[in-house]
């Protein structure tokens, strides 16, 4: 569960910007006690939605941890001198277009409950610091420091450093060189990016289907999501009955021509076909089942189903997933129905975090979301991305309309439009 992610120097963040996932303590919504948790003496959201004008720097914030979650899992396997693909620096300073970029997140682990800070800095083709530290009886202590040239470490680390140190190369993380060595809290901190953290960046139907594609196999052995799913889409008002998912059983044959790789990627994107069962009538009374390709259901249909079995794999194991315009193709009331699983004691029971961005103002809604859980993303002068709070801005009361506020722009964080003069 995520605490709070510093941001410095990326894409559109230029000065350091934080992202706060506990509960501002002055506030006292106790209208909405199922919309946090305590954990290590720290009350957590168990969702966040951010709002922006376009190109205001929203997903950005949500690049950030996908970016943090690439280098966690992959620089491992960096080629020696080669770039960091995520250094994304500020653009248009010239003084930062050359900075560091520098990721800090708080965090406790879904397995042990320890609580991290980790730190990243890093250029072009090298790390300039990593550090990892824990809480012991709620006091900082340090894991390993890593800088350009040397590595210290705290008492609390056991394990291998050499030959860790040795196959270091400067532009790989120590925490992912280390992913195999099973070293004691580096694996529970390597693990929480790898295994509980998903971030989804991406939105469009090929997106969708991969997912779909991805989670076919997984529902033929899990029969507990496939139900819940089942739930999900009825709930939803898709007037699906039952799916059903079954390897293809139909040969697929190539021209010698077809290469090997684009053969493996069809036999894989065909692999499983998907059926959605629907209540056929007669004169108006139920006669029996109609059965559809998932092909042919709605775009909205689609995405509920890839998105709903993520949602659901999340909320299971309690980990944290993240998404851009989670609500595109989906109905308001459907994106609140999702909103809704996470902020439940019941429907939620491992405390899993929802994170998204979003344009959808009918979702402003303070019966359903704390002041706290509502944040604004806007964009200065100079290019340069700011972040609040609805609970940062005076005189919020629970009478007031606010996706009529956000939209009039006394939230700002909306795109500022004038009159367009065609010429034809």
């Amino acid at each position: 569960m995520i605490l709070s992610l510093r941001i410095e120097n990326f894409r559109s963040i230029k000065d350091s910007l934080t992202v706060n996932l506990t509960t501002e303590k002055r506030l006292k919504e106790i209208d909405l006690p199922e919309n946090s948790f305590i954990e290590k003496n720290n009350e957590i959201l168990k969702s966040l939605l951010i709002y922006g004008r376009n190109a205001s720097g929203k997903s950005n914030i949500l690049l950030a941890l996908k970016a943090l979650t690439y280098l966690v899992e992959n620089s491992d396997s960096f080629k020696h001198k080669a770039d960091i693909g995520p250094y994304e620096p500020f653009k248009f300073d010239t003084e930062y277009s050359k900075k560091p970029v520098s990721f800090e997140i708080d965090f406790i682990s879904v397995e042990t409950k320890t609580k991290f800070k980790y730190i990243v800095e890093f250029n072009k083709n090298s790390i300039v610091f990593e550090g990892l530290y824990i809480y012991p009886e709620g006091i900082k202590s340090k894991l390993y420091e890593r800088n350009m040239s040397s590595i210290s470490y705290g008492d609390y680390y056991k394990g291998t450093k050499k030959k860790i140190e040795d196959d270091l190369l400067p532009n790989q993380l120590f925490l992912s060189k280390s992913a195999t060595s099973k070293v004691k809290y580096l694996d529970d901190c390597y693990l929480y990016f790898e295994k509980y953290m998903y971030v989804s960046t991406i939105h469009d139907t090929d997106y969708d289907n991969t997912i779909i594609r991805a989670f076919s196999e997984v529902l033929t052995k899990d029969n507990k999501l496939k139900i819940n799913l089942l739930e999900l889409l009825k709930s939803s008002d898709t007037s699906i009955k039952d799916f059903n998912i079954k390897e293809n059983e139909k040969e697929i044959t190539f021209s010698k021509n077809v290469p090997e790789d684009l053969k493996n990627t069809l036999l894989d994107k065909y692999k499983y076909e998907v059926s959605t069962s629907h209540t056929l009538f007669e004169n108006g009374a139920e006669v029996g089942q109609e059965t559809l390709d998932l092909e042919d259901e709605s775009l909205g249909t689609k995405k509920l189903f890839a998105i709903g079995a993520l949602i659901l794999d999340t909320l299971n194991d309690g980990g944290v997933i993240v998404i851009d315009e989670l609500d595109k193709g989906l109905h308001p009331l459907i994106s609140k129905l999702l909103i809704s699983l996470f902020n439940s004691k019941k429907n939620n029971p491992n405390n899993a975090q929802l994170i998204f961005a979003t344009h959808d103002s009918t979702l402003l809604d303070l019966e359903v979301l704390r002041r706290d859980q509502i944040s604004f993303v806007d964009k200065e002068y100079e290019g340069n991305s700011i972040y609040y709070k609805l609970s940062d801005i005076k005189g919020i009361r629970k009478d007031i309309p606010l996706d009529k506020w956000y939209l009039s722009g006394r939230f700002k964080a909306i795109p500022v439009t004038n009159e367009v003069n065609l010429i034809f």
